[in-house]
């Protein structure tokens, strides 16, 4: 099956939902609607070096399986909570983190999901 122009579309929208809802904005991502090696939906590229603060989402064009706009939506959110992650993920993966890096990401995604998620009442 192949992704079309307009699914595209409706992914990148969605991306962008999901980055401005998270506040995302320490980011600079692009969009592609290329295919990926690994016959994915949706896929991320970033740089070893996260200094730059580069992401690029992309949406496969060709799959070997089907798939529904439920799950063109749903990969949207998994690519964008993938930058949303990627700090953490680097700091653990990091030789000698500061001991004070690990516990200020963890704080700073607890906030995140607190602004987001959490509605006065």
């Amino acid at each position: 099956m192949k992704t079309t122009q307009k699914q595209f579309e409706i992914f990148k929208s969605d991306c962008e939902k999901w980055i401005e809802r998270f506040g995302l904005y320490g980011w600079r991502f692009y969009y592609q609607h290329e295919d990926c090696i690994n016959n994915c939906l949706a896929y991320c590229i970033y740089p070893n070096d996260i200094q730059d603060r580069v992401f690029t989402i992309g949406l496969t064009v060709n799959l070997k399986c089907s798939y529904s706009l439920a799950d063109i939506k749903r990969a949207a959110f998994h690519e964008v909570m993938e930058a949303f992650l990627h700090r953490f993920e680097f700091l653990a993966n990091a030789r000698f983190p500061n001991s004070d890096d690990i516990p200020e990401e963890k704080h700073n995604i607890i906030r995140v999901l607190e602004n987001v998620l959490w509605r006065e009442e």
